[in-house]
């Protein structure tokens, strides 16, 4: 993963995960924080994805090395994270090597890194729990009630930016599927094909190499984005969307204008609630124009080729033609996870870029473990 550097203190330079505004004032944040209380070294977000009670890790700001680039878990595998949200307060562990007994790989990490203490609090929208903040100092006994009390003012304050972020992000997501409700979006689009081929996409930009592996925060954005590439379906008959064969000429030509459709529906959205600001909107954006795109340069509508296509774009490609190959469709059968990965290997360089497709097929236990846990409601 690629760091930024955002600002540095006496003790070293702070880094933050991403250069979007939110990170920005992460590291705002952690800087005055590391003024008041060196030994504090990490500042760190992790969302709670609601769909699976997964925790991703979101934003950070750290002195040095990032201990859990891309981390993922289960909430139910870190009891004490369960405990800290349920209480619906903050965890205060002074003496880390003498209370982490293998915990979680979380704080197995973190005691490798050479964190010594820990401040961790919940995040919650109403009764919505958003996630989890984590402050990490590198010396036993940091978080004294003095220090507690200046972090809870900054763990609010973090809480409260993310929020509304995710607030602000969340009104463009809902407004969106409103759209497709009262469109009645009547194609494969169901609620358990935009699940999989989303977390296929998060899995995709989570194994990219080197330079081209997401960001955490970046993940995160795919996620929630990914799901809404075919708006644009909605303008399109249900002659066309239904057709249980091949479409002739006319009829394709009439689906292909769905991309127009939907890149005109979210512009008119995002300018509608004033959303330009938010950070990577630009993605959603790229993914329902460009998800069409061929590698070759043979896709539609724009006919880009290679890295001229987003790389976004180029995920969710892979990961919807993935998920439509393994289900069933009133034409066709579900594919078998191997025969899907050698179509993925077959089209690569062709329809696919081929670090997107074998980031997929050379991590097929995951993404069998996605197409388990989304099985389709209406199989």
């Amino acid at each position: 993963m690629a760091f930024r550097p955002m600002t540095s203190t006496a003790n070293g330079t702070l880094r933050v995960c991403a250069p979007s505004q939110l990170g920005k004032r992460l590291a705002t944040v952690h800087e005055q924080l590391a003024a008041f209380c060196p030994p504090i070294s990490r500042v760190a977000v992790a969302l709670l994805d609601p769909a699976t009670d997964q925790l991703h890790s979101f934003l950070h700001s750290t002195r040095g090395d990032n201990p859990l680039p891309g981390y993922t878990c289960a909430l139910d595998e870190v009891p004490s994270l369960v405990q800290i949200a349920r209480a619906r307060r903050a965890r205060v562990q002074n003496d880390l090597p003498a209370v982490q007994g293998g915990d979680s790989e979380h704080g197995r990490r973190l005691l490798e890194a050479g964190y010594r203490a820990s401040y961790t609090a919940p995040m919650f929208a109403g009764d919505r729990l958003l996630g989890f903040l984590f402050f990490d100092a590198s010396a036993r006994g940091v978080f004294t009630p003095p220090v507690c009390a200046r972090v809870e003012v900054y763990a609010q304050l973090i809480a409260l930016l993310v929020e509304q972020e995710q607030a602000s992000i969340h009104t463009l997501t809902a407004a969106i599927r409103t759209a497709i409700r009262f469109g009645r979006f009547r194609d494969e689009e169901t609620g358990a094909h935009l699940l999989r081929m989303s977390h296929y996409a998060h899995l995709i930009a989570h194994h990219l190499p080197g330079a081209s592996r997401f960001d955490d925060e970046r993940m995160e954005f795919l996620l929630l984005f990914a799901p809404l590439h075919d708006i644009g379906k909605i303008a399109i008959p249900d002659d066309i969307l239904r057709k249980p064969g091949p479409l002739d000429a006319d009829e394709m030509a009439r689906m292909r204008t769905h991309v127009d459709h939907g890149y005109n529906l979210v512009r008119s959205l995002i300018e509608e609630f004033e959303l330009e600001r938010l950070d990577h909107i630009d993605m959603l954006r790229n993914i329902i124009r460009y998800h069409h795109e061929n590698f070759d340069g043979s896709g539609y509508n724009a006919g880009l080729a290679g890295t001229a296509i987003p790389l976004e774009a180029r995920i969710v490609k892979v990961a919807d033609v993935f998920d439509a190959l393994t289900s069933v469709r009133p034409y066709k059968r579900a594919w078998t996870l191997d025969e899907a990965c050698a179509y993925l290997e077959t089209e690569s360089g062709r329809q696919f870029d081929p670090a997107c497709a074998a980031a997929l097929v050379h991590n097929r236990g995951e993404a069998a473990a996605i197409r388990k846990r989304f099985t389709d409601l209406s199989a």
